[in-house]
């Protein structure tokens, strides 16, 4: 099942690669940014949490250790709501291309479930959509950038976790929770 799981993220990441390129003037996301990384709940399913372990398990041992730490210190926190995702280190995603969806879409305007436009909140930090954003009435603004509007994306989790997409790729994504509760004592010990 991880094969076909990382075939589909393989078609998705072609997907979001236009769409952020579409954007490309008004995204800011570099190598070393991590803001979406430093607070978050990090939801992901057992096939997206199962797929970032076995990447873990292939990490240099130094790497694995500074990620160790980054986990014990967080399950000794275990019932923050937010918190900085223990696979950063060095602002830089330890297991990037087992990332989950949610980390993959970060930073593109996308739709939630009722059709209302969900804007990155690193827009705040004058980072992406920031030179297209109004702070005071919290709306995108074209006139503000000219002949280029930015576009929100049908890239919610739940669409691109549907049953069609189970069925179409073959592959079922399992129950779905924070991070931080994947990763209880009990089941890190295991891996």
């Amino acid at each position: 099942m991880i094969t076909r799981y990382r075939e589909f993220l393989s078609f998705l990441d072609k997907k979001l690669a236009k769409m952020f390129e579409a954007q490309r003037p008004f995204i800011k996301c570099h190598k070393g940014c991590a803001y979406c990384c430093k607070e978050g709940e990090y939801p992901v399913s057992e096939l997206e949490y199962i797929n970032m372990m076995f990447y873990y398990n292939e990490l240099e041992d130094s790497i694995k250790d500074r990620v160790n730490e980054n986990i014990s210190v967080l399950l000794k926190k275990h019932r923050e709501k937010m918190y900085e995702c223990p696979f950063l280190v060095d602002n830089q995603c330890t297991i990037y291309p087992a990332r989950a969806i949610i980390c993959r879409t970060f930073g593109l305007i996308s739709y939630d479930s009722k059709d209302k436009k969900r804007i990155p909140f690193c827009v705040n930090l004058n980072l992406n959509y920031s030179n297209v954003y109004d702070k005071e009435s919290k709306k995108i603004i074209i006139d503000n950038f000219e002949g280029y509007e930015p576009l929100a994306y049908n890239i919610d989790r739940k669409f691109l976790r549907s049953s069609k997409i189970e069925k179409e790729f073959d592959i079922f994504f399992g129950e779905d929770k924070p991070l931080v509760e994947w990763l209880t004592e009990e089941e890190f010990d295991n891996i």
